[in-house]
């Protein structure tokens, strides 16, 4: 956050940082005030955002124990399925108003990405995860939206013309309760048992999940 703070002094004057004031509202305009050379330094441009030391010290807790045992999608690997854990039990009330239980999508292959729209990341992976919903109307989408108010969450869906279900973890415990969200976006992929098969730390693409996707349907 100093850090953060030191290059927007640095680059449009100490006004501008005392007023944006606090860390998130920052993070919002630093992209905005910023030249891209310099955010990339400050890295808030990497492969993700933070979401909180709180979580990302109960998913360290969780993956120390064997809690969960869950394969990152960095070298786009499924967890074979004698290995694969059941999904968090997961409700929450969509932006549309209506009830959402995870249970309810068992059957199909889910698709549950973790995003907020201050995230630059969250912002570029955006249209692939909107592509791949009409590509794979089989594939259920869901997206959590973090910290954020359900206003903030609506005006970035409808811009970015989501048409999955999103629903509003607005003090961080839904995320809590998977294994390993270290920082935004984060996207689990679950078998159509409800079983994590794998999980995406950072943005995903298209050729990526969609290859993840095509795999997974064979299995079934």
């Amino acid at each position: 956050m100093e850090l953060l703070r030191l290059v927007v002094d640095e680059v449009w004057g100490g006004d501008v940082a005392h007023i944006l004031g606090d860390e998130l509202t920052m993070r919002r305009w630093a992209w905005r005030l910023v030249p891209p050379a310099v955010a990339l330094v400050v890295g808030l441009g990497a492969s993700g955002c933070s979401i909180g030391a709180d979580a990302a010290d109960d998913a360290a807790d969780d993956s120390a124990d064997g809690r969960w045992a869950v394969r990152s999608a960095d070298d786009q690997d499924l967890t074979p399925p004698g290995e694969r854990k059941p999904s968090p039990v997961m409700t929450g009330q969509t932006l549309t108003g209506e009830n959402l239980e995870l249970s309810s999508l068992r059957g199909r292959i889910v698709v549950v990405n973790f995003w907020a729209s201050w995230c630059p990341p969250c912002q570029a992976e955006t249209p692939a995860l909107v592509m791949l919903a009409g590509r794979y109307p089989q594939v259920a989408f869901v997206g959590v939206n973090e910290k954020e108010s359900a206003t903030v969450a609506q005006g970035f869906v409808r811009h970015n013309e989501v048409a999955y279900p999103n629903i509003i973890d607005r003090d961080g415990t839904l995320a809590a309760r998977w294994p390993g969200v270290p920082g935004l976006p984060t996207t689990f992929v679950l078998d159509a048992r409800g079983r994590i098969a794998t999980r995406v730390v950072g943005g995903v693409t298209a050729e990526s999940l969609g290859g993840l996707l095509d795999r997974l349907a064979v299995e079934r």
